[in-house]
């Protein structure tokens, strides 16, 4: 009133909008079967093409409009000329269409449909064009894919794309964007020949010190600090070389380096024979075997194999007319001679490199030196305390195995948010640490049929297939019940302590075929049937149940009893 402009109530704005939704509604419908209609007639006509045009200028992520007009393209007989003019404008509606939505798949993907297409397109118009929607938003990873599909159409260089990557970088150290696109085309660029990093060596310490000098700069951003990781985290996938065999009288198990896929006539067991007169004979063990993983898939880095003739009772050296025995198994085109053991009927293999192999490396020295400064200026920095552990751990992860659970630990405290996460690196830098000192301290000439992980707080059970040889384990005292399903690795465990570990319930608990004894003491188990039905699917002699809820109900120890009288529960 008096020439003041009404201003509208919430309630009154609302109406407004749910008038402007409904007549959009009513709209869109009109339109849409309009143009399934003309699709379901087979008339690509310029109507349809207006319609649909007028619909993806309104909301560009309807990807069945986007089909049909590339139908349209596809039904027409245009002209060659016609067919290019038509190519063009559509460049511009999509062009359109991404100022209304940058991220839009359907629009991108629908671009590089009409770049395919187009005879001549025009590569320095799309590459600016491309370069102006990442200067909007630099981590348009749309942009970024439709630039590398220009990159690889136009056969634009890999020097130029780094050049690109380099000024994007040296602009905003904080576009991750770049940083990965960087990584791309450096590994390129720079291969290393000997496999150790993602790139060459010369370059690898070019690139660090880039990346230090970004994370010196902003030591919160993380895109500087993945892009480190990826430098100084770099494993590459090892050979399905053998790691570990063990052959008894009824059971091979073997253990790839590797996830590796295993079929009947891919490998073989040899047991070879020379007798007096020097003659040699070989038995080929390998009828009638059947392969299986542990985890029951294709690739695996445990491979079991059942049978009752793999080893006699007593040696056939024992027969006079047998001077000595040898044994192999013949993979690809690798031999692998197994060793007899002189404690046990059985034969068995082991690799001479260790899974977890020791670095040694000036450089990885020199970063520890600088990011040990930054962790002295910014203490409660979870970065440069997480690529310090990074680095220990590569450079001599047993010298400063105290020190890296040392800052695990306070990366719990600083970092409350991903306390799991930090928890569950500090139990594979454990086992790590646990599996090198087992496996240096070990008899070369003899393989441990025990190994003790009790009270390490594991939270975790990394690189479970590496404890498939074990028949005992120790596994007490730990916070492993959220793990159960990882110990499905333990299919030649007899003798398993899984004490104190915080198991609410046994849902997750895998079938070990050999396990005969089985201990579950102070843990927090209540449910009865979960372990009449651990029972049911396992041939366990000795059972430890005490101190869970469920013992103390007096019926409890006479109900299992009742149904399994040959099995021995612990009692107090």
């Amino acid at each position: 009133m008096h020439g003041r402009i009404k201003v509208r109530t919430t309630a009154e704005q609302e109406a407004i909008k749910k008038v402007e939704r409904a007549k959009k509604v009513v709209q869109y419908r009109a339109a849409i079967n309009l143009v399934f209609q003309k699709r379901k007639d087979n008339i690509y006509d310029d109507e349809m093409l207006m319609v649909t045009a007028e619909m993806v200028l309104q909301n560009p992520d309807i990807n069945t409009i986007w089909n049909i007009r590339r139908e349209a393209f596809e039904k027409n007989n245009w002209t060659s000329e016609e067919y290019e003019e038509r190519l063009n404008k559509e460049l511009r509606l999509t062009e359109n269409c991404l100022r209304e939505n940058p991220k839009s798949y359907g629009v991108w993907h629908h671009r590089c449909w009409i770049i395919d297409h187009l005879s001549k397109p025009d590569w320095k118009t799309e590459l600016s064009l491309c370069a102006k929607f990442l200067n909007f938003d630099e981590r348009n990873f749309h942009g970024w894919d439709y630039r590398q599909h220009l990159v690889k159409k136009a056969g634009i260089s890999d020097e130029e794309e780094f050049e690109f990557s380099t000024a994007k970088i040296v602009k905003n150290f904080s576009n991750y964007s770049s940083w990965h696109y960087r990584s791309k085309i450096l590994s390129k660029m720079f291969p290393d020949e000997s496999g150790k990093l993602p790139i060459s060596p010369e370059k690898h310490k070019e690139e660090l010190d880039l990346v230090m000098n970004a994370t010196f700069t902003d030591p919160t951003d993380s895109s500087a600090w993945f892009y480190q990781r990826w430098l100084l985290d770099y494993n590459k996938s090892s050979s399905n070389a053998l790691w570990l065999a063990k052959v008894t009288k009824k059971k091979i198990i073997i253990i790839f380096h590797d996830n590796t896929k295993i079929k009947a006539d891919s490998i073989t067991l040899v047991r070879k024979f020379v007798k007096k007169d020097g003659s040699i004979m070989e038995n080929d063990m390998n009828s009638n075997v059947n392969w299986c993983s542990y985890n029951n898939k294709d690739l695996s880095r445990v491979w079991i194999a059942q049978s009752t003739i793999f080893l006699d009772d007593e040696s056939e050296t024992e027969n006079n007319e047998i001077s000595s025995e040898t044994m192999y198994i013949k993979f690809g085109n690798e031999i692998y001679n197994l060793h007899k053991s002189k404690e046990s009927n059985s034969w068995y293999y082991k690799s001479i490199n260790l899974p977890i192999e020791k670095h040694n490396d000036d450089q990885l020295k020199e970063q520890m030196d600088n990011y040990k400064q930054l962790v002295e200026m910014e203490p409660n920095n979870k970065w440069a305390i997480l690529t310090g552990i990074f680095l220990m751990k590569n450079y001599d992860s047993v010298k400063y195995h105290e020190k890296i659970l040392q800052d695990l630990s306070a990366l719990i405290k600083i970092d409350s948010l991903r306390a799991n996460y930090y928890a569950d690196i500090r139990s594979k830098y454990i086992i790590d640490n646990k599996l090198l000192t087992f496996w240096q301290e070990e008899n070369n000439f003899e393989m441990n049929s025990a190994i003790d992980l009790s009270n390490l707080e594991l939270t975790n059970l990394y690189n479970e297939h590496f404890f498939s040889i074990f028949e005992q384990i120790n596994l007490s005292g730990n916070q492993l019940n959220r793990s159960l399903h990882q110990l499905v690795a333990l299919q030649n465990c007899k003798k398993l302590l899984l004490s104190n570990n915080k198991l609410k319930n046994l849902k997750n608990f895998p079938i070990l075929p050999n396990l005969e004894y089985l201990s579950l003491r102070y843990n927090e188990l209540t449910n009865i049937e979960e372990i009449l039905n651990l029972l049911k699917h396992h041939n366990i002699i000795v059972l430890d149940l005490r101190n869970n809820p469920l013992w103390d109900k007096t019926h409890v120890p006479q109900q299992i009893l009742n149904i399994y009288p040959n099995l021995e529960l612990q009692m107090d």
